[in-house]
């Protein structure tokens, strides 16, 4: 088995050598770029972790197009409606980059379900925290601007994907503008033009499909509308 990432979440509180051994009661795959896992509205048949690369969840609006609800990286459960009898998937999993996740399939679940407590309330937790973000997104879109939607977005993805650099700064990397735009409910032209604002105020950096957040301070002030 490869180096793990944290599972602080899924393992929370769990006894010595208990992750260990729910992880080896799953069954590891690799996805390829842009391979779909699953689809919205198939059955949902196994539960997932991701161990490397990373996962984006997207949903189809009600006009056709994909709307992107969260970017997973390694350590992330996802796809617990698959402990519900006769469940479905609420949003398409696809691989942004080489990925592998652990599955247990919906059938095994009770059985780990019986024999660790801790992880079905640990996976009900990580549940409910979606659940919140997906509502308080869905509040940011119907009542924020743009420029507030676009600070809590990169914050977001910053704790999502992101990664601590030596000088304090957060890169957030392989998210196009697109994507950004998408995630905050905004035009490409807006959010490009609103982070050349910020660049030139010291708040982020951007690149190729790169960002760094210099000043998450500042920008968890534009977030809250300061």
């Amino acid at each position: 088995m490869p180096a793990q990432p944290p599972y602080d979440r899924l393992f929370e509180l769990f006894a010595p050598g208990e992750g260990e051994r729910v992880l080896a009661a799953g069954t590891a795959r690799v996805l390829r770029r842009g391979e779909v896992l699953f689809r919205e509205g198939e059955p949902a048949n196994a539960l997932y972790l991701v161990e490397s690369g990373r996962v984006k969840l997207v949903q189809d609006s009600a006009e056709g197009r994909q709307v992107i609800l969260r970017y997973l990286a390694p350590g992330d459960a996802f796809a617990a409606v698959a402990l519900f009898e006769r469940a479905t998937y609420p949003v398409t999993a696809q691989a942004t980059e080489r990925t592998r996740v652990r599955a247990w399939s919906r059938e095994a679940l009770p059985g780990l379900v019986r024999e660790h407590p801790r992880f079905e309330a640990n996976l009900l937790r990580i549940v409910s925290a979606h659940t919140r973000e997906a509502l308080s997104r869905v509040r940011e879109l119907s009542t924020e601007p743009v420029a507030q939607r676009l600070a809590r977005t990169l914050l977001r993805l910053g704790d999502q994907v992101g990664r601590p650099q030596d000088d304090g700064s957060l890169l957030i990397e392989r998210i196009t503008q697109q994507e950004v735009a998408e995630v905050a409910g905004a035009s490409l032209f807006t959010v490009s033009r609103t982070l050349a604002d910020w660049q030139g105020l010291g708040i982020v950096e951007t690149g190729r499909g790169r960002y760094r957040i210099k000043d998450a301070a500042r920008l968890a002030g534009l977030a809250e509308g300061s």
